[in-house]
Formats: structure tokens, C-alpha cells, sequence
């Protein structure tokens, strides 16, 4: 056989691997395990993992959607912050998430800062409106309590200083529940509306571990649901910072694999 012939299998080979300029195949992809959840885009398991699982390509989800897996595989953060995530709604595009500081057993005592602005919101991620709003109230005057009845309770625990914990309504990241504070400046917490509405103040640190609900938008990373009930698997773009649509035989498309000529 002439020597030119053997190499034509190889050459196109390497021109499929070409073909998309280094974005993740089919196989690069599958969903990812960090303790009990499972990532699928628009997570992704960055190269910074702990975890016994290979990391997936950056291409494989949103980058702002990059977790880091860490305890031994047990825990998942979303890469460089403080948030941990306890669990994925990819049918309503939320998770639920907790804030290291304040998700420990001394949180109570560290819960003096603006939860809103420790969380880098992007326009991907929004705070739930199922979320309700925790208050904790410091530097009282007196050190006296500012009010009484069940929305309040001590919240002081082994802290340093009096704190007193209050359980209001709906949680707005901009706007501050209105509480009587009795001369007593308050931080506010988003904690989750569904374990508020059978719990009171004094649950507070329970509320405070089992953490919050944030959201994000599809219009930001792609209608995955869509791509996959088409046949197709969920890709990001990195360099044209879209998302595409990885079609069955390797071909690209935009939203779904209709765009294929793949009938749905």
C-alpha cells in the first residue's frame, strides 16, 4: 500500500480533532460528583478539585458556574469564595448555597457584615424571592434587649458581645427589612423561606447552616433542557462567551440540534 494512503486515516483524525478548535468532545463531558450532588452544565468541576474525579474542561459549563470540590470530595464551593453549594434545582435553575462565615457554629457572632456585597452577583446569580430575612441586632443600647415576642431571641451564645436574632419577611439584597432595632444597628441574612415559615428567631443557627436559595438566568448561560431534549449535549464557548449545542456526530448548533437538521 502506498505510504500516502496509510497516513489519510490519520489526517482526518487530527482535522476531526481540529474541527472544534479545541472545545470539549462528548466524552470530556460527563457529569461530575462532589460529595452528594451532581454537576451538570452550566457546574463544571474546575482543575482545583480535590476530588478523585478528573476536572472537566472549562468549556464543559459557564465559568461562572466553576466548582471547587475539597474535604476529601465532600465539599463544593463555587471557585475562589466563600460559598458553598448544598444542592442543584437544574429544573428551576437554582441551588441552594451557604456562606462559610456564618455556617458554622460560631456564625452567630460573625454575622456583622452585608451578605449581599460579600457575594459577587453577577448576571447570573440572584437572590430567590423564596428567601426570608434573618436580622441580627448588635451594640444595643445598654446592652437590653430591643423588643420582646417570638420574632426575637438572644442570639449571644458564647459571642463577645450581646446579639439578638429576628425573623422578618421576604429577604430584597438592597433593601433592608423595616424591624423596630430599639437603638440597635442589625445585619440581615437570607436564610431559606420554606424552613422560616415553621421555625422562629431562636433557630437561628439552623437556619444560618442550612443556607439560602440563589437563582440564575438562563438567558446568561443557555437553555440546556433544551439542547439535551433535542439530542444534544451543553457546551460554553469561552472565547465567544456563548453557549452552543454539541449535535450528535459532532456538529455545532446554537440553541438546539434542530439548528443541526436534527429532527426533534
Amino acid at each position: 500500500m502506498h505510504p500516502t494512503l496509510l497516513f489519510l486515516p490519520l489526517l482526518a483524525s487530527l482535522l476531526a480533532l481540529l474541527q472544534f478548535h479545541g472545545h470539549a468532545s462528548a466524552d470530556d463531558c460527563e457529569p461530575a460528583a462532589c460529595g452528594n450532588l451532581t454537576l451538570n452544565y452550566p457546574f463544571w468541576l474546575g482543575s482545583s478539585s480535590s476530588s478523585t474525579s478528573p476536572p472537566s474542561s472549562s468549556s464543559c459549563g459557564h465559568p461562572g458556574f466553576e466548582v471547587w470540590c475539597s474535604g476529601g470530595g465532600r465539599e463544593a464551593s463555587l471557585k475562589g469564595s466563600s460559598i458553598h453549594v448544598l444542592s442543584i434545582d437544574y429544573t428551576n435553575n437554582s441551588f441552594v448555597a451557604s456562606h462559610s462565615r456564618v455556617a458554622g457554629d460560631d456564625g452567630v457572632c460573625k454575622t456583622d457584615f452585608n451578605m449581599s456585597s460579600s457575594i459577587a452577583l453577577s448576571l447570573q446569580f440572584t437572590f430567590s424571592p423564596q428567601n426570608r430575612a434573618l436580622c441580627f441586632l448588635y451594640h444595643c443600647r445598654n446592652g437590653t434587649a430591643p423588643s420582646s415576642g417570638p420574632e426575637y431571641a438572644n442570639a449571644t451564645a458564647n459571642c463577645s458581645s450581646p446579639i439578638y436574632a429576628y425573623l422578618a419577611g421576604p429577604y430584597y439584597w438592597d433593601t433592608p427589612p423595616e424591624i423596630a432595632t430599639g437603638g440597635c444597628t442589625f445585619a440581615y441574612m437570607p436564610v431559606l423561606g420554606a424552613e422560616a415559615a415553621v421555625m422562629t428567631a431562636a433557630n437561628y443557627s439552623r437556619l444560618l447552616k442550612d443556607g439560602f436559595v440563589l437563582d440564575w438566568e438562563v438567558a446568561g448561560v443557555g437553555d440546556c433542557r433544551t439542547c439535551n431534549a433535542s439530542g444534544g449535549q451543553c457546551r460554553y464557548d469561552n472565547d465567544a462567551a456563548e453557549f452552543w449545542c454539541l449535535c450528535p456526530g459532532g456538529r455545532r448548533a446554537g440553541p438546539t440540534c434542530a439548528d443541526c437538521g436534527v429532527a426533534l
